[in-house]
C-alpha cells in the first residue's frame, strides 16, 4: 500500500517533465490560511493537526485529490489527472478564485508591449494597429526573410476572454488571415483557464495559428502551437493594409539592444503535448518555482496622492499618500474645495480625464458610485489609465455594500480599516 510520501513523490515525478501554465504552488502560497481552511473544510480534506505550513497543506491536498481521482470513476472520466481536479476545484472556490488576476495583466497595453518586445528580439518589425479599424488587430508584424513575411496579432487578457468574446476572436483570426501570411494569438494563463486548455489548443491548431501564452508571475513566454501559412492570404488585400500602417514601427529590430525581459525557450516550444493547464512543484523545487523576477514598481516615483470620493456627496472616503513624496495637505484641501470647478472633468463624461492643478497632473476617473483623483508628478501613460479604470471597477465591486452604508450614515471608518491601501498599491503599481 502506497504511503502519502510515495503518492507525493510519484505525482511530482510525473509532472517534472511537463510544462504547466498555471502554478498551483503559487496560487496556494498567495492564499490566506483562512481561505485554505475554508477550502479544505468545504471539500472534506483531512489536514493533520501538526501541519502548520502552506507547503504542508499542498502535500495533503494533493494526496486527498489523488485518492478521490483513484476511487471515483466519474471523476476519472471528467479529469485527466488528480492535479487537473485539484486545480479546477481551487479556481472554482469563491475566495481562492480572486487570486486568478495574479496570472493575468490588469492593463492590456502591458501584454501588448511585452509581446512586441519579444518579437523585436527575433528581428521582427512591430507595428501599432490601434488606429486601423479594419480587422481589429492589436499588432502587425513584418520581417524580410528575404521575402516580406507578415503576421497579424490578436492579444487578449483574461478579462476579454468570456465565451462570446472568444468566439468573436476566432472570427477575427479567420478574417485577418486574408491580410497576413501567418496569424498569431496571445493570451495569459488566466485567459487559457477561462476557455479551457484543450479547447483553446484545438482551436489554434484547427486555425493553424501561432499561439503564445505570457506568464506574468514568472516572466515567461510559452510557444504552444506552431502556425502554418494562411490559405486565405490575399496579396492585394495585404498590400492595401500595409499602406495604412504607421510610417515607423513601435519596435524595430536592434543589433545591440535586447528588448524582452521575459524568458522564452524555443526547444520547449510548439509541442502542445508537453503543455498542461496546471503544474505542481515538489517541496525541494518549490522555492525555485515560486521565485518571481524582481521589478521596480513602475509608478512609485511619480505617485503622490490618491483620493477616492463619493459621487453623491462629494466627500472623500479614502486617501493615501506617498510616504516619501507626498503633497502638501493645503494643496490637497484646495483641490477638494475647488472640486466644483472640475465637475465636467471628474464626472461629466464617459472618458478618463487629466487635469493640470498647480504643477501636478491629476488623472481623474469615475465609476457608478465613486470618483478617483490620482495626483502624479508626470502625466499618466496608457497603462496607468487602464489600471485606474480597473481599480475603480474592482473597488466598487468589492465594497458595494460599504459604499451604500457610507451614503446612508456618513461613516467612513470601514474604508480606513479595509485593505484599500494594499489593493491600490497592487493594482496601480506604486
Amino acid at each position: 500500500m502506497s504511503t502519502p510520501d510515495d503518492i507525493i513523490n510519484r505525482i511530482y515525478k510525473d509532472y517534472k517533465s511537463k510544462i504547466g501554465l498555471f502554478c498551483l504552488n503559487c496560487l496556494i502560497m498567495r492564499t490566506s490560511f483562512e481561505e485554505l481552511n475554508e477550502f479544505v473544510k468545504k471539500n472534506n480534506i483531512a489536514i493533520n493537526e501538526t501541519t502548520k505550513t502552506k507547503t504542508g497543506y499542498i502535500k495533503e491536498i494533493v494526496v486527498h485529490f489523488h485518492n478521490v481521482f483513484k476511487n471515483v470513476k466519474s471523476i476519472r472520466d471528467k479529469y485527466s489527472s488528480p492535479i487537473d481536479l485539484m486545480g479546477d476545484l481551487l479556481l472554482k472556490d469563491d475566495n481562492i478564485k480572486n487570486h486568478l488576476t495574479e496570472f493575468d495583466y490588469i492593463a492590456k497595453q502591458e501584454l501588448v508591449n511585452i509581446f512586441a518586445d519579444y518579437c523585436a528580439d527575433f528581428k521582427i518589425s512591430v507595428f501599432n494597429t490601434s488606429k486601423i479599424p479594419e480587422y481589429s488587430l492589436d499588432l502587425y508584424l513584418t520581417k524580410k526573410t528575404p521575402r516580406l513575411r507578415t503576421e497579424s496579432v490578436i492579444v487578449r487578457t483574461s478579462a476579454e476572454m468570456d465565451l462570446d468574446n472568444y468566439e468573436n476572436t476566432l472570427e477575427l483570426i479567420q478574417k485577418s488571415s486574408e491580410i497576413a501570411m501567418w496569424s498569431v494569438f496571445v493570451t495569459t494563463p488566466a485567459g487559457v483557464y477561462k476557455i479551457g486548455f484543450d479547447r483553446i489548443v484545438s482551436d489554434m491548431e484547427n486555425f493553424k495559428v501561432w499561439f503564445y501564452v505570457v506568464d506574468p508571475r514568472h516572466k515567461k513566454i510559452y510557444g504552444i502551437t506552431k502556425g502554418k501559412k494562411s490559405k486565405n492570404y490575399d496579396q492585394s488585400l495585404s498590400e492595401n493594409y500595409l499602406q495604412k500602417l504607421p510610417r515607423e514601427p513601435v519596435r524595430a529590430p536592434s543589433q545591440v539592444i535586447k528588448f524582452s525581459k521575459y524568458e522564452f525557450k524555443e526547444n520547449e516550444s510548439y509541442n502542445p503535448k508537453r503543455f498542461h493547464m496546471y503544474e505542481i512543484f515538489s517541496e525541494e523545487e518549490v522555492g525555485e518555482g515560486l521565485k518571481i523576477p524582481g521589478e521596480k514598481h513602475k509608478y512609485r516615483d511619480i505617485f503622490r496622492n490618491l483620493i477616492i470620493i463619493d459621487k453623491t456627496s462629494g466627500i472623500s472616503i479614502f486617501s493615501y499618500e506617498n510616504e516619501i513624496k507626498s503633497l502638501d495637505y493645503d494643496l490637497i484641501s484646495g483641490f477638494l474645495v475647488a472640486m466644483d470647478q472640475f465637475v465636467s472633468e471628474l464626472g461629466g463624461g464617459d472618458n478618463m480625464r487629466e487635469i493640470n492643478y498647480k504643477g501636478f497632473f491629476i488623472q481623474a476617473g469615475y465609476g457608478e458610485k465613486i470618483k478617483v483623483a490620482l495626483f502624479l508628478s508626470k502625466s499618466a501613460d496608457k497603462i496607468l489609465k487602464e489600471r485606474l479604470a480597473y481599480f475603480i471597477n474592482e473597488f466598487e465591486k468589492k465594497h458595494k455594500e460599504q459604499i451604500k452604508f457610507f451614503q446612508e450614515t456618513g461613516n467612513v471608518s470601514y474604508f480606513k480599516e479595509a485593505s484599500v491601501e494594499e489593493m491600490a498599491k497592487e493594482i496601480l503599481d506604486f
